[in-house]
């Protein structure tokens, strides 16, 4: 493992000449580190992911962008076990239960460097209003708003209400998967912009996409090929975005995918964000309010304070995977806070947030999260403190503490 992060080091200090010389100039523009304190087993555990952005751009017209991610289950452990050898085991020989839960407790504490995205970009293509892009691994995400913001330097029109601070324990109880929009594209291929509009940007994706997997945990080992088209649509106080798409593999049903982001302002401290789409449905099989992805959230600011109130519907599948613990799942988040991160800098709150099943009363779920933000030197500082009134009985489960850093630039 060393050996190969050391090959990555030495490649890079190969090629950063070429960048030099070429008059390449290299940003970052996403880093996000973020850890998550709570008992685990009776025991304090810190609990970190680490997201990377690397861009090498070459003047208006080229553009490469290189993503990592760094995540780990139990930091401390990860920190831990790297100081023995594997073990390595006789395949001869039946392990028993408790050999393996301590197996499986090592490779799920592990902190791992992996790849996320590459993409390279070519602006104005044959002097055409044109952008092609080839990409390998996690690219764009649609209906999440971020493409507002990087294409048009929008701020604060995405919500909140995702990632780690909202979802620590990922989707499905996996915390390696997180929603960020209604879908994302994932595999090998290209990507076609249309430039020519100001206001409307038409985008084309074929790839093809990852393997998919299946209910038992499997690679499906089928070639899956998809196709996006997707829209862009900003107006002074109204933005959408749209797109519709499909995946398939030699004999499979093709799965469908589609849906809607929608921005309202007045300007005058009332906005209003609407995702709602279903991130896939597979041919012939049964389709229902549980192949529906919907956040609905209204935003007013009253001078001193703002308030944002968030309905979050979760969809049964996500990313081509089937995921039966969110069926029925659904989140409403109340948050009041005073500041605004654009303006002073500071923000800080209360946060109140519901959780329920549809179909099992029991999986009821209230959590209060005081919270505190602050802007400086182009990164954004946040504090969570989630408390768990629920589990007033269980201390291990009562009080989780967040902490992390991200750009905000």
């Amino acid at each position: 493992m060393i050996w190969k992060y050391t090959r990555i080091f030495a490649s890079l200090l190969v090629f950063w000449p070429v960048f030099t010389l070429s008059g390449a100039e290299i940003t970052v523009p996403r880093l996000e580190v973020a850890s998550r304190a709570a008992s685990q087993d009776g025991e304090l555990a810190i609990a970190s992911r680490a997201a990377v952005d690397m861009a090498l751009n070459g003047g208006y017209k080229y553009g490469i962008l290189l993503g990592l991610s760094f995540e780990s289950a139990n930091l401390v452990k990860a920190f831990a076990y790297r100081n023995f050898d594997a073990v390595l085991l006789d395949p001869l020989v039946t392990v028993n239960a408790e050999d393996y839960n301590k197996l499986a407790d090592r490779l799920n504490s592990q902190a791992v460097l992996s790849f996320r995205i590459a993409k390279a970009t070519a602006r104005d293509l044959f002097n055409l209003p044109l952008e092609l892009s080839y990409f390998v691994g996690l690219g764009d995400a649609f209906c999440s708003g971020e493409e507002f913001s990087s294409r048009y330097g929008i701020p604060n029109m995405e919500t909140d209400f995702t990632g780690f601070y909202y979802f620590p324990e990922g989707i499905g109880g996996n915390p390696y998967r997180r929603y960020n929009g209604i879908h994302a594209v994932q595999g090998t291929g290209f990507s076609f912009t249309l430039t020519k509009w100001e206001k409307f940007v038409p985008l084309l994706y074929l790839y093809q996409d990852i393997p998919h997997i299946s209910a038992a945990g499997t690679l499906s080992g089928k070639n899956y090929f998809s196709g996006d088209f997707r829209g862009l649509f900003n107006g002074e106080k109204f933005k959408a975005e749209f797109f519709g798409g499909l995946s398939g593999a030699r004999g499979e049903e093709l799965d469908f995918r589609g849906g809607l982001l929608a921005f309202f302002t007045s300007g005058e401290g009332t906005d209003f964000l609407i995702q709602c789409g279903v991130p896939g449905w597979v041919m012939h099989e049964d389709f229902s309010v549980d192949n529906w992805y919907f956040l609905l959230e209204p935003r007013i600011d009253f001078g001193l304070l703002a308030l944002h109130l968030n309905f979050f519907y979760h969809p049964l599948q996500y990313l081509h995977i089937e995921t039966e613990d969110e069926r029925g799942k659904a989140d409403v988040n109340i948050k009041l806070f005073i500041g605004d991160l654009g303006e002073s800098r500071f923000q800080g709150g209360l946060e109140t947030t519901l959780g329920v099943k549809v179909d099992k009363q029991e999986d009821f779920s209230l959590k209060i999260s005081p919270f505190a933000s602050l802007v400086s030197g182009g990164l954004r500082w946040d504090f969570k403190l989630r408390i768990n009134p629920l589990a007033s009985d269980s201390p291990e489960k009562f009080l989780e503490v967040f902490a992390g850093i991200r750009t905000a630039y």
